[in-house]
């Protein structure tokens, strides 16, 4: 029982993990406030949840910072495409479902299929970014070849990325805007970078530089 409540016991490291990813939430809550940051943020977070995972020494605070300022640049400017695609396809999608005519009706499937490859490249790229030395253009490239090639994987790494918005709509609202505050959106990030781990190691000779 003593080893349990030890420095180095099991409790004690669950319990400082928590405690790690409450603080990473509320520091990718707090960058991702200007909304054009999301993309910085999330690498940031990607980058320190990925060390975690993989039991290397992080220090919550300083790794997020020094991932942040290192990733800026490169994914603002990716999350700013992204942002302009999403904003193309909801323009898109509202225009055929106003539309009258089969013709209108019939671009939802390739609408439809561009919004799918958005979110893989939402999903899979900021983790890249923050694992592998990529280019921007080798990073997006990668991250939908990822995407497509392991669509099981795919499948789970969105479920768990839309679960903090799914528990704003499917329960109490209150209880799941504290959750998402406290932990949620890190917790996710966490849950999927084990999964991220075991894709980037089977890639590692042919994703990185």
């Amino acid at each position: 029982m003593g080893r349990i409540f030890a420095a180095d016991g099991k409790l004690v490291t669950i319990l400082s993990q928590i405690a790690d990813l409450v603080i990473l939430n509320l520091l990718w809550l707090l960058c991702s406030l200007p909304i054009v940051t999301i993309g910085a943020s999330s690498a940031a977070l990607y980058a320190v949840t990925l060390k975690m995972v993989r039991n290397e020494e992080s220090y919550p605070f300083s790794s997020f910072w020094r991932a942040f300022k290192e990733n800026f640049r490169q994914a603002t400017g990716i999350w700013a495409g992204i942002l302009l695609a999403a904003a193309l396809l909801y323009f898109d999608f509202y225009f055929s479902g106003h539309t009258a005519g089969a013709g209108a009706k019939l671009l939802v499937i390739p609408l439809g299929l561009a919004a799918f490859l958005a979110c893989l490249l939402y999903s899979y790229v900021f983790p890249i970014l923050a694992y592998f030395e990529n280019s921007t253009r080798k990073a997006v490239k990668n991250a939908l070849l990822m995407g497509v090639a392991y669509l099981p994987y795919s499948a789970v790494i969105l479920l768990v990325n839309f679960c903090p918005f799914l528990l704003l709509f499917g329960g109490n609202v209150v209880i799941a805007a504290f959750w998402d505050v406290v932990i949620g959106f890190a917790l996710a990030s966490y849950v999927n970078a084990h999964l991220f781990r075991k894709l980037f190691e089977k890639v590692a000779p042919s994703a990185g530089n």
